[in-house]
């Protein structure tokens, strides 16, 4: 969240109509409220996630650690019915009451790390949008022709929270949904062989 002092920063005065800001010598620029850059402070990760090692590493920002009623409260003030901000797979469910907490897609998040990173050729990567969870890639899926290997990642796509998307060179595949763990340890050999 913004400190009163960044927050004086960004906002405009109460009272005072744009006109009556101070510009930039020579430019047209002045001060106006941001909302996507409190969105972005909120989504902001400290330290940064480049080292995470699974989902629960990732989980550094505002929205993983305030009260989710607050995190709900703020996205659907900023995000509105234009849904352009990026946010976790587990918010947007959680908006629209696909899932019960937060906690609960946390949970789901650990199991599929679990299994994934019991099975060889599964790496965790932490390099993702804003927010999100981290995807896993199948390593030995990493050969030429493909300059993408097979992936699992979360979404709110569907109930099953997981698509994989298999090895490609060029223009992504069409993702297959995974329903949950169940479903997707049910395929795990056959995508290994993709």
């Amino acid at each position: 969240m913004l400190h009163s002092q960044e927050r004086s920063l960004i906002e405009l005065p109460r009272g005072r109509a744009q006109a009556d800001l101070p510009h930039d010598r020579g430019t047209d620029v002045a001060v106006e409220p941001v909302p996507r850059l409190e969105w972005s402070l909120a989504t902001e990760s400290h330290p940064s996630v480049s080292e995470g090692t699974t989902p629960g590493s990732l989980r550094r920002s505002w929205i993983h650690t305030a009260p989710e009623r607050q995190v709900l409260g703020l996205f659907r003030k900023l995000h509105g019915a234009r849904r352009g901000l990026p946010a976790p797979w587990w918010l947007r469910a959680l908006d629209r009451g696909e899932i019960e907490s937060r906690e609960a897609a946390f949970a789901f998040e650990d199991e599929v790390h679990a299994m994934l990173s019991n099975r060889p050729g599964w790496v965790f990567v932490p390099w993702c949008g804003a927010g999100e969870s981290g995807y896993w890639e199948y390593a030995p899926s990493d050969r030429a022709p493909v300059s993408e290997p097979t992936a699992v990642v979360l979404t709110d796509e569907h109930l099953g929270w997981l698509n994989v998307v298999p090895a490609h060179a060029d223009d992504e595949p069409l993702p297959v949904p995974a329903h949950r763990v169940d479903g997707l340890l049910s395929i795990l050999e056959q995508v290994e062989t993709w």
